[in-house]
């Protein structure tokens, strides 16, 4: 599977919005199954952006997944990306120059971009 930097974000900003545990089922949509969900809040919760609990049965390795709370990094990252226009700026320079990048590069890229917004708006 690939990883989808756009689930990734969604994920996070439920997780940070909710007031309690967000499970797998919350986050199955029409464009996200639960096979992708579930390989994204694996691999979140091993690159340390979130805290959660996966549970396998009956040959389903998210049978059961449990997300309690964003780490310090998620909230970081969350921070960084959650304006929808530091966000689509921060996609499409990836796209327009390199195509695809790191988790660090996406990061990077975003807290970027939104502090030269900040400064433009405060007039530096």
């Amino acid at each position: 599977m690939k990883r989808d930097m756009d689930l990734v974000r969604s994920i996070l900003m439920k997780v940070a919005d909710s007031d309690d545990s967000v499970s797998i089922d919350a986050l199955v949509d029409g464009d996200h199954d639960r096979q992708l969900v579930g390989y994204h809040i694996s691999i979140m919760k091993d690159a340390g952006l979130i805290k959660a609990s996966i549970m396998s049965a009956d040959n389903d390795p998210y049978y059961q997944c449990f997300i309690s709370s964003l780490t310090w990094e998620g909230n970081d990252f969350l921070d960084a990306v959650r304006n929808d226009t530091v966000w689509m700026k921060t996609k499409s320079t990836i796209s327009e120059t390199v195509g695809s990048a790191t988790f660090e590069i996406v990061k990077s890229v975003a807290v970027k971009i939104a502090g030269s917004m900040l400064m433009a708006q405060i007039g530096m």
